[in-house]
This record gives C-alpha cells, structure tokens and sequence, in this order.
C-alpha cells in the first residue's frame, strides 16, 4: 500500500521540535541549494511546481543500489502510483529525477529535506528505456513501476548526497503538461572511496503511552490489542527486531509497556486489595482485638508486574483473544531481546525534564521501579535517559543515574559538538550526542520515517561525515511512535560495505570530549512543553492515598506498587499532549481508593447520657471491604469531654467489632462528639459518626429522697402483707365456729 502524502501530525511535531531551532539557518542554506543548483525555488526548467494537490501519490519501495560507488551499475527504483482523484488517468510516465549538484554537509541536507516538496530540485531522466509508463488508473486504483537508469545517465560525479525520486505525468480531463502530477523524494550518497569505512549505531524503541482507569485497570484495551495484533504498530516494531537480526542495533524500552502487555495478558484485573503472593505473612487471619501492626512490605527485584489475578477469575472470549495477543507479544520479545543490547527508560518514560522541577523524588523511584520490571522479566539491561525529542534539562541531567546511558539530539546543544566518537562529557556525565538529522527522516512528500526514507537519510549523514574525514559514529534513535510497514528497507543499509554497524555500549566505551554546561540549549519553549505542576501533585495524592490503604490492609499487599505504576504512567513525556487529561486520571483513581477506605465505616448510637461526669460510649466498627484491615477509632470533641481512642482493631473481611470508649467529662451539659476511622497513624479514612453526649451529675438530696421513697415502697408492701394474713385469718376462724 501506498504510504500517505504528508507526514502525519506526530511526525511534523517531532520535525518542528527538533527544525525549530535552527530553521533560520536551514532557510539560508536552502537559499544557498537554489543558488547552486542555478535555479530559483520558485521555478522549475524542466519540472515546474504545481499549485494544486497532485491527484497521484507515488511511493518508492526500493532504491538500488542504496549508495553511489565509481562502478557502473545502473540505479534501480520501483515502486507504487495511486489514483486519488475522482477520474481515470491514462498513460501515466514514471520518470526519474536527480539533482547533480552536491550536498556536502549535514546542515545542507537537513535544509533540503525541508524544501516544499512541490519545489524543483533536479532534472528528470527522458530517455528512452528509463521511464515506466501505466496505460490506464481508475480512480483509487494502484499500479506498479519499475525503472532502470543507466548510471551515466544520472551525471552524478562528485562525492556527496544528491536528489533522486520519481515524477508521475499523465492524461486526465486536464491535458498533459510539463508539471509533476505525482512525485516521491529521497537522498542518495556517492562515496568515491569505499576503503574508509564509517560507522553508524541504530536505537530501536519500544514506546507507547500508558492509561489506567479509576479502579487501575488498562485503559485503552482495544487500541494495545490492535498495536500487539498481526500488523500493529508494536507488532511491526519487532518485526523491525527480526528483520535487523544480523546486524547490530540497540533496544530501547520503557519498562512500563512491558508491564502493561504483561497485565493484558492476565486479564487486565483490576487494582488489587489482596495479599502479595510473594510475602504472604504466616498469621494471614484478620482478628479483632489485636495491637500487632502489620510488617512492612519491601518490593525487591522480583515484585510482580501488576495486580494479581483473583484465582476464580473467568475471562470472557473478548478478555482471552486480548490476553493471548498480549501473551504472544511477550514471549517473541523476551525471545528477541535475549542476548542483545537493551537499554531502559525510567518507568512510564518519564517526563524527567519536568520531574527535575516538581519532583526529583519521582525520577529516583521510576528508574527503580524500570529496573525491578526488568529484572522480573529477566532482561538484562542498562538505565538511559533517551528523551523523544533529544532534549532535556541540565537539571535533569544532573540527576541522571551516574552508571546510566544518556542519549542526547545534536538539537540538545547551541552548536552541535565536535565530538570524535559521538561522545561528550557535561556535567559529569558522559551523553551520546544522536543525529537529530538522521532521527528526521526523508523529504516530503513521502512519509518522513518511511523505512527507506530513514535509510536514505541515515546513508547519507554517514557518506558526508566519512567525506568530510569525520570518525563520529551517526546514532540514529528511531522515532517513538515509528509505524515500519517493511522495516527491513531500513537496517539493509548495513549492506553497504563502507558502513559498519556499532552499538550503543561500544560507543559508550570511547573517550568523551568535554562540553561546557553552558553549550547545553534548553528554551523557554522547551520548559514550556513540559508537565506542570498540576500533573505531580495529582500523581502525588495517588501516591498517598495508596499508601494509607496499604498501611490499613492487614497482609502484605501490593497496592503502593500498582499506584506508583499509575501515577508514573500520569507522569510520561508522552502526555504531554493530555496533560490534563492525565492529571485528571490520576485524581479519580485516588477518589477510588478513598471511597474504598470510606467502606471502613464505625456506627454509633443516635444520642448517649452519662449518669455521672465518667463513663462509656459504645459503638461498632465494620469492615466494608473484602480484606483484612488493622485500623483505630478516634474522637473528635470539645476541651470540656476526653473520649479515649481504641486500641488496635483488626478486622476479617465483613467483620463487625464492638468497642467501649471511656469517657470523662470536666463539664456538665451538651458535648458533640465525632468517631473517626483511621490507620495507625491517625490517618482518617473517610468512616465516621457524630452524636451528642450529654454528662449530668445527681445531687445528695435526691439520692436521700430515692432511698425515703424506696423505704415507703417497701414497708407499705409489708403493711399490706400483714393485713391480708390477718383477714385472712379472720375469715377461718369465723368459718370454724359455724355449725
């Protein structure tokens, strides 16, 4: 299939991000390019602009050879055409083109790449035999073409990277002119000396963007099961993996799209209150009455990756496709990945140029928690700070792990370094400068990280660079978001025989040049792209409100660790684009957690009287959820009333457990009185109940009239005793004297 005729919106982002800074220097070497090439870019002699949309899109597929030598092999291109218009075309040519005039530095090509495609860059191949031609395309109909330029015919002579692409003209309602009705570009290096040879490294990420719903579930099913799916875009990343199997490349992976594969796998549970099967104490039974607080759960190397599936779980038909999808997935990248480089984000590729402003704390626990889903999956790996734009902070610099990797864009510098091996040292870290350039991809129109569109480019840094003397390895981080239809376009560069595959360690092992701090270049527009403050403190209330449940729950339990992986996730570079979105998630999954809190509720009754200054208040405590908790009832009320607060209670799951609170009062009257469920910390979870209580004192004077009166009752009881034995008895004497 065709590719699209314009990159897409993430695409053009990355180019802004990363052309934006030096856009002024690209608009005077393009003015330059159209200088030489003699010809304005405005006009074009033999290959006029059109003004209009093309009506036919033209894709390259492949380019062969791949690079320029001294020999005589002719240049092979073929391709697609497509019809988007609404009516047929009729003898469609497929010419080649070319520019003949050099491009000799990495600047020069970076402006070329961004002349409008629509512009002239070079002449078009007429001869006959050189072209192609398709009699008949109905509308969103393709066809295929091949075409053979003989090498004479491209006049290409001096070292440096050149134009070459393919111009479609044909016959609709509007006649046949001179102007492209179609066209598709790329770069083309030509190296007189093929005995030096130049090296290039290539990254390869598995990137994505995490979501969790309120009860911390995956977020998103439908979208990952298409992207692990036969075609998707995570799919296609490790066919790239597969397709580049004998030649070096490094991976690069953020720790959190594994675990989220990993927990599709399972099922996707919901976040989960039960006891962490690896730490699960001896004496699991929740019992009342008891002062033990629960021991502490440290999470090592091999915490699990999610939320423990309920053992009766029964997963629909939908849940087990999206589970042997995800499952699959794992396996063939746990399979690729043996052996090679890997390199690993900090959790939930985080936003650490903003975590260096709103929370240093945050970076430290999201490459610990990288490290602990790696070591899970047994992954052996290397911390790197890589961010998707090759920008970042000195102060996230700063805080990188000393033994990790730092890659950086040239764009991360006021002027891109000189660097030997591609190595700089700046505040006290060693960072691998990448090719921002390479990292661009090809001209529009064809899609910039078109797989050969990359090749092309990658091909021709290196050529300039190898021209040029240069030792500087090319590093070529791939996009975040790099969709490969045919990824093996890419890594044939390698074929070439004067480039050399390297990794990313074996560059890291060079010596670095020192670069002063102040060459690093970190805008306003940069710090503006960032997270905000918003995005932390949402994660950060999550975060607490994970650990008062975890701190309730009796057993050891894993409900810190899933929250952190949520928050995290709140907190990625790849939110930028949501960042209130994502903050938003955040605060609704910790809502959840404190309405699940609020089911440890306490009863009372409506009202309560003290005979005396001191006594007791009784109530009940239940426990809403369905797992053990350890909490505490304590009062709220005026100076002039102490109510003492209860010992440590733990209850079983729906457990009930009655409790009498001392009370004393300094005051007589009306005293409010709030019981308040908390952990053992004082920690209020959300159950409480308000009653008056009322404290009355009775005098002497009415204990003596209690005791006159209960006198009176008792000896009026005698009296009326004793008169009805005596009638009684009156009564048989009076019948014993009748005849």
């Amino acid at each position: 299939m065709p590719r699209p005729s314009s990159p897409p919106p993430a695409q053009e982002a990355r180019r802004r991000r990363s052309g934006g800074r030096s856009r002024w220097g690209a608009a005077m070497v393009a003015t330059l390019l159209a200088s030489l090439l003699g010809t304005p870019l405005d006009a074009a002699a033999g290959a006029p602009a059109r003004a209009d949309s093309e009506p036919l899109i033209v894709h390259i597929d492949s380019l062969s050879p791949a690079a320029l030598t001294d020999n005589d092999r002719p240049v092979r291109i073929t391709g697609t055409v497509t019809n988007q218009s609404a009516e047929p075309w009729t003898g469609v040519n497929l010419y080649a083109f070319r520019s003949t005039t050099p491009i000799i530095d990495s600047t020069s090509l970076a402006a070329s790449a961004a002349i409008d495609p629509e512009q002239y860059v070079g002449d078009r191949v007429v001869e006959p035999g050189s072209f192609d031609t398709v009699d008949l395309l109905q509308p969103g109909q393709t066809a295929g073409f091949s075409i053979r330029v003989p090498r004479e015919q491209l006049g290409i002579v001096e070292p440096g990277a050149y134009w070459i692409g393919v111009h479609a003209i044909g016959d609709s309602s509007v006649p046949r002119d001179e102007f492209a009705d179609g066209r598709a570009r790329t770069f083309i290096p030509f190296v007189e000396d093929t005995r030096e040879t130049a090296e290039a490294a290539v990254v390869l990420p598995v990137r994505d963007q995490v979501r969790h719903t309120a009860a911390g579930r995956v977020s998103g099913v439908r979208r990952w099961s298409a992207s692990l799916g036969d075609g998707g875009r995570l799919e296609s990343v490790l066919d790239a993996g597969e397709s580049a199997a004998g030649a070096p490349f490094t991976w690069l992976v953020d720790p959190a799209v594994l675990a989220t594969v990993a927990r599709l796998a399972a099922g996707n549970p919901r976040r989960s209150l039960a006891p962490d099967p690896a730490a699960v104490p001896e004496d699991d039974e929740g019992a009342e009455d008891s002062s033990d607080p629960p021991e502490a759960v440290v999470l090592g190397p091999g915490a699990p990756l999610g939320p423990p599936a309920p053992p009766e779980q029964q997963l629909t038909a939908d849940k087990e496709a999206v589970a042997a999808v995800a499952q699959a997935w794992l396996d063939r990248f746990l399979a690729l990945t043996a052996g090679r480089t890997v390199l690993s984000l900090p959790y939930g590729d985080l936003d650490v140029s903003a975590a260096a402003t709103h929370g240093p704390d945050v970076h430290t626990d999201a490459v610990a928690r990288g490290s602990e889903v790696m070591d899970a999956l047994g992954v052996a790996h290397t911390p790197a700070l890589a961010p998707p734009d090759g920008i970042i902070s000195p102060d996230a610099l700063r805080a990188a792990a000393p033994e990790g990797t730092v890659l950086l864009g040239g764009t991360s510098f006021a002027v891109p370094p000189d660097a030997p091996d591609s190595m700089v040292r700046v505040l006290d870290h060693d960072v691998v400068v990448s090719s921002s350039g390479a990292a661009d991809g090809g001209p529009a129109p064809t899609s910039a990280d078109d797989p050969l569109a990359l090749r092309q480019r990658l091909l021709s840094e290196a050529a300039l660079g190898l021209n040029a003397g240069s030792t500087a390895p090319v590093v070529l981080v791939l996009p975040d978001d790099w969709y490969p239809q045919d990824p093996a376009d890419l890594f044939s560069a390698f074929d070439v025989p004067w480039l050399e595959g390297v990794t990313v360690p074996e560059i890291t092992s060079r010596d670095a040049v020192p670069v002063d701090a102040a060459d690093l270049s970190y805008t306003e527009e940069d710090a503006e792209e960032e997270l905000g403050v918003a995005s932390f403190s949402s994660a950060r209330a999550l975060r607490e409100q994970a650990a008062v449940m975890s701190g309730v729950l009796t057993s050891p339990n894993l409900v810190r660790q899933q929250a952190t992986d949520e928050a995290l996730a709140t907190l990625s570079v790849q939110q930028r684009p949501r960042a209130a979105a994502a903050a938003t998630s955040a605060r609704r999954a910790a809502n959840h957690l404190e309405d699940q809190l609020a089911g440890i509720d306490v009863v009372a009754p409506s009202s309560v009287t003290l005979s005396s200054a001191d006594g007791t208040l009784g109530a009940t405590v239940v426990n809403g959820l369905d797992q053990p908790v350890t909490v505490m009832v304590r009062a709220q009320s005026d100076g002039s009333l102490e109510v003492a607060d209860s010992d440590v209670l733990r209850l079983a799951p729906g457990a009930r457990s009655r409790l009498l609170l001392d009370v004393a009062a300094s005051r007589l009257g009306i005293h409010r009185v709030r019981l308040v469920v908390t952990d053992q910390d004082g920690t209020p979870l959300g159950g409480s109940a308000s009653l008056p209580v009322r404290a009355a004192q009775v005098s002497a004077i009415i204990w003596y009239i209690l005791v006159f009166g209960a006198a009176l009752l008792f000896g009026t009881i005698v009296v009326r005793v004793v008169r009805q034995v005596r009638r009684r008895r009156a009564e048989g004497d009076a019948a014993g004297a009748t005849p």
